[in-house]
């Protein structure tokens, strides 16, 4: 029977990666295990008969074995665009590319502790033009219009009309299908590979050993991969804040207890570094540099990571507070190519600015638990969505809609609206309020349609001078979490916190937790002072990032 996966053990890893083994390095960034690619794992690792080092050799950090499994070795596996040039990249419905994935990650399962399966997106990241047209992926297609169609299709060449027509791409003969088939064989192809390489832990090593993925920035594919992954890695889409909000929160809601770790992009200054480690920390992932960053950024993260293993000690992240919840749905997204996610991030930014907690939902199965409900481009819901979004307000919740509100099926076959009688203006809805906005509004107007719309006032509220992103977690049989993040430079001081009397709860102190101040293990007592049905007080001076713990 094998053994239960020891590594990664908790639901945050501190990584360093490098292109050599380098322990030295790796601690100077407080790193807890080292990402190494396999060729280096490889060379490593003794041939059989050599003798084991001596404890004081053996390695002190545990290895995550990188190995990308997206690169063609062959014509037979690689892929081609659509004009018929070939594709950088392997085929994801190519037999052959499928069979040589599962192979390159069942070695890698043979080295370290646990496995890093890279590339799985990157057909997909190439779009409906890039990739996708070659002899593997024509098969497949004449496969699923077989299926569609019945057992009297008669095969075809169904690419030629892809090519040749002179309509636009999403209407031309059999594009629904392709790009149905573009999602369903990227998952399919990675899902292999994610198998082959515990089925190998399994018989070759005797233990379970958790695999994780690495893709580019977080789209629609790489969400619907983290159910299949013991973790993800995924690469920030640029060092602005605001723009890596959606990504980090999308990204832990799809992954729950597992670890999710941002890649910062390159040439990150030391600054920048201490910013994005203390935004990942406050929206409960982690971050890892990629290995050209210079020594004083790995040291910058160093310190900070010293801070959280203090800080996290006491933090127990169940559930995020939540003012209002916000729908970003891979599906969706994956319809609209990419239009509801960057109409979700506007939005995101904007709840920001009006002081509401969001909480992020990648889809309304479990229903509605905050009483707003916000969809933004959302063109192409499920039914499923559909019907819990309806549901919402019926049943006296609100829901701001910013743009057509429709749905989909499984093969891009639109449906209908899904709230005709939305308006512009606030109207009733059952025994729910809706309101309409176009999918492009100004900031300040969906600010002030997020006012019109909550019954109370935001749960957290900041009043002074600085820009900070605030993020709380509620444990209700033990404490609130607030996490705070300077984003400017200048240190934010005489900010005045306003936490509402449900979300306090019966706490009348806080305990403060920041590394620039040493206030020990049990951090320094601030006193919250009663104002109406909501708890204050004045904040210390927050350089980077603070974490407020109220016990409740």
């Amino acid at each position: 029977m094998a053994r239960a996966i020891s590594f990664p053990r908790t639901r945050h890893v501190a990584l360093s990666q490098a292109e050599q083994i380098d322990e030295a390095k790796a601690k100077v960034e407080g790193a807890e295990a080292l990402v190494l690619p396999f060729a280096s794992a490889a060379a490593e690792t003794p041939a059989v008969g050599i003798p084991l080092p001596s404890p004081a050799e053996a390695r002190l950090l545990p290895r995550v074995v990188a190995i990308d499994v997206s690169m063609a070795t062959s014509e037979a596996d690689r892929c081609r665009a659509l004009d018929g040039s070939p594709a950088e990249v392997r085929c994801a419905s190519s037999l052959e590319g499928r069979a040589a994935s599962g192979e390159a990650a069942a070695r890698a399962a043979q080295l370290g502790e646990a496995v890093l399966i890279g590339g799985l997106d990157r057909w997909y990241r190439l779009g409906p033009e890039g990739a996708g047209y070659c002899r593997s992926c024509e098969l497949a297609l004449i496969e699923f219009l077989r299926e569609s169609y019945g057992d009297h299709f008669q095969p075809f060449d169904p690419i030629e009309p892809l090519r040749s027509s002179a309509l636009p791409l999403r209407e031309r003969p059999f594009a629904r299908q392709k790009e149905a088939l573009r999602l369903s064989e990227t998952i399919e192809s990675a899902k292999r590979a994610v198998l082959r390489a515990r089925d190998e832990a399994r018989r070759s090593r005797g233990l379970e050993m958790a695999v994780l993925g690495r893709v580019g920035v977080l789209s629609a594919a790489a969400l619907e991969l983290c159910r299949h992954l013991d973790g993800l890695l995924f690469e920030l889409p640029s060092l602005d804040p605001m723009e890596a909000l959606l990504p980090l929160l999308a990204a832990r809601a799809a992954l729950g207890q597992r670890p999710a770790v941002a890649v910062l992009p390159s040439g990150a200054s030391a600054e920048e570094v201490q910013l994005f480690a203390a935004l990942t920390a406050a929206c409960d992932a982690d971050l890892l540099l990629p290995a050209d960053a210079p020594e004083q950024a790995r040291e910058a993260l160093a310190v900070h990571r010293s801070f959280l293993a203090l800080v996290r000690e006491r933090f127990r992240p169940v559930e995020p507070l939540a003012d209002a919840e916000l729908l970003f749905s891979p599906r969706c997204d994956h319809w609209t190519s990419g239009a509801h996610q960057r109409a979700t991030a506007a939005c995101l930014v904007a709840l920001l600015r009006a002081q509401l907690q969001p909480a992020l939902r990648l889809d309304l199965s479990g229903g509605v638990r905050a009483p707003l409900l916000i969809i933004a481009g959302g063109a192409a819901l499920s039914e499923e969505d559909a019907a819990a979004a309806r549901r919402h307000v019926e049943g006296g919740g609100d829901l701001l809609l910013l743009g057509r509100c429709a749905t989909m099926d499984d093969e891009g076959r639109s449906g209908d609206a899904v709230f005709p009688e939305a308006k512009a203006a606030l109207d009733q809805l059952g025994e729910g309020r809706l309101q309409l906005l176009e999918e492009a509004a100004p900031e300040a107007v969906v600010v002030r349609a997020l006012g019109d719309l909550s019954r109370r006032r935001a749960q957290v509220t900041l009043a002074g001078r600085g820009r900070l992103f605030t993020r709380a977690y509620l444990d209700p049989e033990r404490k609130l979490d607030v996490h705070l993040v300077n984003l400017e430079g200048a240190a934010a001081q005489g900010v005045q916190l306003t936490i509402a009397g449900h979300a306090a709860g019966g706490g009348r102190s806080g305990y403060w937790f920041a590394p620039d101040r040493d206030g020990g293990r049990d951090g320094e007592r601030i006193t919250l002072s009663p104002s109406g049905f909501s708890v204050s007080t004045i904040l210390p001076s927050i350089a980077g990032y603070a974490l407020l713990a109220v016990p409740r």
